[in-house]
């Protein structure tokens, strides 16, 4: 029975190593999808969808394995909803992915302001992308209640990038075309950082 149960403890511990490679994987991509939009090369979400999709591909596995393991193992159950939070959060870089590849492809425009705006979320998403691979190796009261702090400055920002972008497209200062897409980049942002506070919340409960 102790050797069952330490073989368990191996097997989580190797899971939340994939989960931290997951995350930090997420860094890597919204990086690589951030000099996308302001260089505007494929290429770089290229490299961006291939780290997303091996992102996706781990999850189910890796929840399964933390599923089993956590009927006796405390830190199995409290990790094991992670990697479909993860996954979520890799479904919304590949809407971003889209986005920024229909700009790049069909040359769509986006106002100074729009660059601007998007280019501060972007930034501060892969800054609560990076503390979320902090909490990963270290369930810490302090790095949570940063990360919930910074979705909801995150969520207040887009929402207030949103009002000013109506204004804008009512004025005629931004065209239909990028109107769209920059839309979905705000709530897609919005969902990553959402599913950053839910982590946060599980790993500190």
């Amino acid at each position: 029975m102790e050797k069952e149960g330490t073989m368990k403890e191996v097997d989580t511990r190797e899971a939340v190593s994939k989960i931290h490679g997951m995350s930090q994987g997420l860094e890597e991509a919204i990086s690589l999808l951030y000099n996308a939009f302001i260089y505007n090369r494929d290429t770089f979400i290229d490299e961006a969808e291939v780290i997303i999709k091996g992102v996706k591909d781990v999850e189910k596995d890796l929840t399964d394995v933390l599923i089993t393991a956590s009927k006796s193992d405390e830190t199995a159950r409290l990790f094991s909803t992670v990697p479909a939070h993860i996954e979520r959060m890799a479904g919304n870089l590949e809407h971003i992915a889209r986005a920024i590849r229909t700009k790049v492809r069909e040359s769509i425009l986006f106002s100074d302001k729009a660059i601007s705006e998007l280019s501060f979320l972007f930034q501060r998403t892969r800054e609560i992308l990076n503390t979320i691979s902090d909490l990963i190796l270290a369930r810490n009261t302090f790095i949570a209640n940063y990360i919930k702090k910074s979705e909801l400055e995150i969520e207040r920002t887009a929402d207030r990038f949103a009002t000013l972008h109506e204004e804008r497209l009512v004025e005629g200062l931004c065209l239909p075309k990028s109107s769209g897409l920059y839309i979905l980049m705000l709530d897609s942002i919005k969902r990553i950082a959402y599913n950053a506070k839910e982590i946060a919340q599980k790993l500190t409960k």
